[in-house]
């Protein structure tokens, strides 16, 4: 997601008030996880400062990775040498997953008999994601590369279940010099290791680009409520139109003319200035600043930036001063 991640980690970039982390482990407890290890490398010690005072930090571990330059694989590898759990899940850090999909992939790796190196999640429907191939009774034939014999059965999902044994595929791949989750998948299945599909069904986004950031963001406001203290929501269908200034407890002002159209959401610390148009589909992170005649749709603002004076704004990520557009 260069260049807005050049100087920030995307797992720290905040969405309709939440960090895209925080919102991963929130959706994880629910679904029985207890425990997590995360790996950082790059400007790892922000993510370890995220987490200080979290609710759930007595149940994080967050894992240095010196050599994360190797890549995903490296990650997985030195977070997996201090886990010493028998079963376990692994995702993105980034990733975005609706309730149900990691419970359903859990429950059917754990089911199953005789005992799996893996189970991947699998959506017959996606249209991102690595490509998966099956062979009979279920079992992935390959993830990423087509195999003879075998036609696509959907796309990964970023969840996978797996067993302790996996992690010596995972180190004989990164051994080999390959640098993805995927690779040490692949090996395993050609040493004959049974790697399960489990199909599952909902919304899930591989955080990678502009546009996935900017789906997360519609799809969270078409359908939750952020239950952000202090902010403002605007649901879908709904107007809201400022006659005089208001200025709220949470620091949120609103000038004379603004109109706020559903759905939005605006996080504390925020200022619009007046006859400015929000929505719809916008969220304002805190201490957002759009200034006065300003028109801004189907856009993500993060924490601190600035819209200057008359700007007409669409389908965009602001960062500080800079504006990051889908597709560019």
């Amino acid at each position: 997601m260069s260049p807005l991640t050049d100087g920030m980690q995307k797992a720290l970039i905040s969405c309709v008030g939440m960090t895209l982390i925080d919102r991963l482990v929130s959706v994880l407890r629910a679904e029985g996880i207890e425990n997590f290890s995360i790996g950082v490398g790059w400007k790892g010690t922000e993510m370890e400062r995220h987490f200080d005072n979290h609710p759930e930090r007595d149940r994080i571990d967050i894992v240095h990775v010196p050599e994360y330059e190797r890549g995903p694989l490296q990650t997985l590898v030195t977070v997996l040498d201090v886990v010493r759990d028998e079963q376990f899940i692994v995702c993105p850090a980034d990733l975005f997953v609706e309730e149900g999909i990691v419970s359903l992939t859990m429950s059917e790796h754990v089911t199953d008999n005789p005992p799996r190196a893996a189970s991947l999640a699998v959506d017959k429907s996606g249209r991102v994601g690595a490509p998966v191939y099956v062979k009979d009774a279920g079992l992935v034939a390959g993830v990423g590369r087509a195999i003879q014999g075998c036609s696509e059965s959907g796309r990964s999902a970023m969840v996978l279940a797996v067993n302790r044994c996996f992690i010596d595929y995972c180190r004989e791949a990164l051994g080999s010099g390959e640098r993805r989750v995927v690779d040490a998948l692949n090996l395993a299945i050609g040493k004959g290791e049974a790697i399960c599909q489990v199909d599952v069904a909902g919304r899930w986004f591989d955080v990678d680009d502009i546009a996935s950031l900017l789906e997360v963001n519609e799809y969270l406001l078409r359908f939750s409520i952020p239950e952000i203290n202090g902010s403002v929501f605007v649901p879908a269908g709904d107007t809201m139109d400022i006659g005089e200034t208001i200025t709220l407890p949470s620091g949120i002002v609103l000038e004379s003319g603004v109109q706020i159209i559903g759905p939005s959401f605006i996080a504390p610390g925020c200022k619009v200035g007046s006859h400015c148009v929000i929505g719809p589909v916008v969220s304002l992170e805190m201490k957002t600043m759009v200034k006065s005649n300003s028109n801004v749709r189907e856009s993500l603002l993060l924490g601190g930036s600035q819209i200057r004076t008359g700007t007409n704004l669409t389908g965009s990520v602001v960062h500080g001063s800079d504006v990051f557009q889908k597709g560019k």
